[in-house]
């Protein structure tokens, strides 16, 4: 593979950065030149940069995980902690209760527990399953609510979210990393095929398991 330097980069990421302007900002009427303010440009930049991915038909280098090497993969075995929150009894976990951290999961743990298309799940409570991610030139982890393994094998993180109460670019932001992290283990091969999904409607939570177990692509979310 032949790398290029930044001039001859240049030209392609201008185009990729008019494009996404074009398209996804919205100026209100302001003059674009405001997106030369840093914190504007910060957002566009990690917006564009996340969106890139290793062109692996040309025979780039797919995304690959950077695995622990003392703990390459988790496991709920270990899993063993008091808790002062109220508890959902479960069957379909390896864990006999899912901690309510809100009431929206302790009626998602409920669903899960009595749908027939999932084989197991847990909540990712002591397990240490964090995808860490980039906002505003700063490093954080996002802790995704459960895993789920779907009766075809199909592993899926799955985030519960009942309504927004944080800033909505940085929700975006780890909701990306949470796919490119799919995106990577699915590129590794040594853990099968994994998935992300965000519900909002309870209601559509099981059917949209349905779709995923019926190949719909990888990193679609549930709306309202």
């Amino acid at each position: 593979m032949r790398l290029q330097s930044r001039h001859q980069l240049f030209p392609q990421v201008l185009a990729f950065v008019t494009e996404y302007v074009r398209k996804k900002v919205n100026l209100n009427g302001v003059d674009r030149r405001e997106l030369g303010l840093e914190k504007y440009m910060r957002l566009v930049v990690e917006r564009v940069r996340d969106a890139i991915y290793p062109d692996d038909t040309s025979g780039e280098t797919p995304l690959l995980p950077i695995l622990n090497r003392y703990r390459p993969a988790g496991t709920t075995s270990n899993v063993d902690f008091p808790t002062t929150r109220p508890v959902t009894p479960v069957d379909k976990s390896h864990i006999n209760f899912v901690v309510q951290h809100s009431n929206w999961e302790a009626e998602a743990a409920q669903l899960l527990d009595a749908s027939d298309i999932v084989q197991c799940f847990a909540r990712n409570d002591h397990l240490g399953l964090l995808v860490p991610y980039e906002y505003l030139d700063l490093d954080y982890s996002y802790e995704p609510d459960f895993i789920v393994r779907l009766i075809n094998e199909i592993h899926v993180v799955l985030e519960i979210k009942g309504y927004e109460v944080h800033n909505p670019e940085q929700i975006n932001q780890k909701h990306n990393a949470a796919k490119k992290w799919c995106n990577a283990v699915n590129n590794l091969g040594d853990f099968g095929r994994w998935d992300f999904l965000v519900c909002r409607d309870l209601d559509l939570l099981i059917p949209r398991l349905n779709d995923l177990l019926a190949g719909q692509p990888v990193g679609t979310a549930i709306s309202n």
